[in-house]
């Protein structure tokens, strides 16, 4: 804790000297009022401001579901009706992997004292304090190993974590952060090698997301804010990434990953918006619990490519106080919203297609302080049959005859020949043409542009009306003063 203390003479020296004129000049005695006024032992001390945590862990697996880890988790919890006490803490039975409820502090108060937490003395209050913010966790100091650690995933598995987080002293800022630590392949079984989606050598060892590790493309991520902490998504509680009710549609750990380890991470809001930036959002109050809740699931149509691949990675929470600062943070430089299906006819072009409204327009914002051009977008529908994005419109004219159009401040287009097979990615400002009409989109900062993805497309070709479809979109940027890189990952609906 730094301390600032301003001592009578820093005071009086802080103060100056005041000059005494004296009244009668020229005698031998000098008479003068005088006065002192002393403001002693003033003080300043730094605040505190201090995130700590506690969790549970589920999966369902070959068991079923299983409750796997949790904290704090000190007894059973079917004894909390008969446990002795002892102290200011419960007895501890055993633990059963289920998070424990928290004692308040008056409740701690009255065990220890018989009294309510604003009636003790500042002896006891302290001791009391101590004891309430024992039950959390701070990490990973306090954290024996992974919380999450599962040796033998197969298609069809998932599991959760329910995140319960706590701010002392102060209000604050929260982001979600984390990064991919390792990616393995561990080797090629037989089965594995001979699936033809298998890529990448036998012996890949990734420490970057830019790697041929299937299992880090295949397992799918909600993240939600689990509003009464029980690691079940329900139906009032607000969805930040994911939620679908086909999982293919959510993202992947990769893409997820990728959020979180740009800038600070995701930024959360205090109110559980979802919509609202980094900018300008909700503080976490102190004195509050909070539960954010992060889903994974391996979904069943899985060949072996993912066999014996394994990966290593982060989850956590960064906060700064929300005094002096506006939750602005390095983070996601773009945001992906207000989604809708296009018919082509709303432009002076027509399309094969038909009048079905096969494009998906959505808006761009730039919240970073500098300008951004974005770079590459991949296209992940949650349906299946879409394979293919193609705008077979000859005119180039329009946003329409273009796979992709950004009306930003410097407007970017890509035509890629024949189209792109989906889920695929396109390098903007990169088409394959040389007619030189590509180049990035440019978005100075704060400025929100429109974009278009024309035309959705069967196998067949034909159009497929994209009303009410979920697709899944990640844009990557490139900061134009810094060259900071990251990637935003959303999944809209038409």
């Amino acid at each position: 804790m730094t301390e600032l203390t301003l001592t009578r003479r820093r005071l009086l020296a802080g103060l100056g000297t005041v000059g005494i004129a004296s009244a009668g000049a020229g005698l031998g005695t000098t008479a003068y009022f005088s006065d002192q006024e002393t403001f002693r032992n003033n003080e300043l001390t730094a605040g505190e401001f201090d995130l700590k945590m506690d969790w549970q862990v589920t999966y369902a697996g070959p068991n079923g579901f299983e409750y796997v880890t949790a904290s704090p988790d000190q007894y059973r919890n079917e004894d909390l009706n008969t446990l002795a006490r002892d102290g200011l803490f419960r007895t501890i039975s055993e633990a059963d992997g289920i998070r424990d409820p928290v004692d308040s502090r008056d409740a701690i108060a009255n065990r220890a004292f018989g009294d309510h937490f604003e009636e003790l003395s500042d002896t006891e209050a302290a001791i009391v304090e101590a004891s309430f913010r024992s039950q959390f966790a701070d990490v990973p100091q306090d954290l024996d190993g992974p919380v999450l650690d599962l040796a033998d995933v197969k298609p069809g598995d998932q599991g959760a974590i329910s995140f319960s987080l706590h701010l002392f002293d102060n209000p604050g800022y929260i982001w979600l952060n984390g990064g991919l630590i390792e990616a393995r392949e561990n080797g090629h079984t037989e089965p594995e090698g001979s699936d033809p989606d298998t890529i990448g050598p036998a012996d890949e060892v990734a420490t970057d997301l830019d790697n041929d590790v299937e299992l880090l493309d295949e397992i799918r991520v909600t993240v939600w804010y689990d509003v009464d902490g029980d690691a079940e998504i329900d139906a009032d509680e607000p969805v930040l990434l994911g939620g679908n009710a086909d999982p293919t549609a959510n993202p992947t750990l990769g893409q997820v990953l990728a959020l979180l380890s740009t800038g600070n991470g995701i930024p959360l809001d205090g109110e559980g918006a979802i919509d609202g930036g980094a900018v300008g959002r909700a503080c976490f109050e102190n004195s509050t619990t909070y539960y954010l809740g992060v889903r994974w699931e391996l979904p069943v149509d899985h060949a072996n490519q993912i066999q014996s691949d394994g990966l290593t990675f982060d989850v956590g929470f960064y906060a700064e106080q929300c005094r002096h600062n506006d939750g602005s943070d390095t983070g996601a430089a773009v945001e992906i919203r207000n989604a809708a299906a296009i018919s082509l006819l709303d432009s002076s072009t027509t399309d094969s297609a038909g009048t079905a409204p096969t494009a998906i327009g959505f808006d761009v914002e730039n919240g970073l302080a500098e300008s951004v051009a974005l770079t590459g977008i991949t296209v992940a529908p949650a349906d299946p049959s879409l394979t293919l994005l193609s705008d077979d419109v000859a005119d180039t004219g329009s946003p329409y005859g273009y796979e992709v159009y950004v009306a930003a401040s410097t407007p970017g287009y890509t035509d890629v020949a024949g189209g792109v097979a989906l889920p695929g990615t396109i390098a903007l400002g990169s088409d394959g043409y040389n007619d030189g009409a590509d180049q990035e989109p440019i978005l100075a900062a704060g400025e929100v542009a429109a974009a278009t993805l024309t035309g959705f497309r069967d196998a067949g070709g034909a159009g497929v009306d994209m009303s009410g479809r979920s697709i899944t979109i990640t844009l990557t940027y490139r900061g134009e003063t810094s060259g900071q890189t990251g990637t935003e990952v959303v999944t809209v609906v038409g």
